[in-house]
């Protein structure tokens, strides 16, 4: 049984990990949409196919929007790093990592590494469509770390993102203000001086 200290450690982690990694990541879908309106456009017509009443299930209908918002994770992992215990004496590099030794893991580079990736700055998630991003997503895509640590919330992210994401899009129009959105990292990847967007409801 959990002693009170761990308790509140339990519910901090899950407030932290189911609620505002999701909010982190929701926040940039919008504004990259809101920068991209073809691609806006295109959620909001997947969009319209969900129903006056969408269930759980209506999520894999979500194609694009799935592939939005995995490019969103991609370039604003809402966990930009993460740091790991060695569990054996490694060379990485040309270095020794001594066994219980810290490494630190890093989405936000990796992800944007420019030998892995084609355009790794740009917004497009048609290339998760491309063969190419196969392997880099195999390779070198962790948005919910990899391995025995991975997130346990990874699989209920992926339908509850892109379904919040296309009922979002698919009632409102998201425009951007011209204000500089400068990315920073807290314990989640946030905007610096927050995220305007001049929102409108669709006709």
């Amino acid at each position: 049984r959990f002693a009170t200290a761990e308790m509140v450690d339990q519910v901090a982690i899950f407030f932290l990990a189911g609620h505002e990694t999701s909010a982190s990541a929701l926040a940039w879908a919008l504004y990259l949409l809101a920068m991209d309106p073809g691609a806006q456009d295109r959620v909001a017509a997947e969009a319209k196919g969900l129903g006056d009443t969408p269930d759980f299930s209506a999520a894999t209908r979500l194609k694009f929007c799935r592939d939005v918002f995995r490019e969103v994770l991609r370039l604003y992992p809402p966990v930009p790093m993460m740091v790991r215990e060695n569990r054996c004496a490694e060379k990485m590099r040309d270095r020794d990592v001594a066994k219980g030794a810290q490494i630190v893991l890093s989405p936000w580079h990796l992800h944007r590494h420019e030998r892995i990736w084609d355009n790794p700055d740009g917004f497009d998630p048609d290339r998760w469509q491309r063969e190419e991003a196969k392997l880099c997503a195999r390779d070198a895509y962790m948005p919910f770390s990899a391995g025995p640590r991975v997130c346990t919330g990874a699989g209920f992210a992926m339908v509850e993102g892109p379904l919040l994401l296309a009922l979002l899009v698919g009632a409102f129009r998201f425009e951007t203000t011209g204000q500089d959105v400068v990315p920073v990292a807290h314990l989640t990847v946030r905007a610096r001086d927050g995220i305007r967007l001049q929102i409108s409801r669709r006709g």
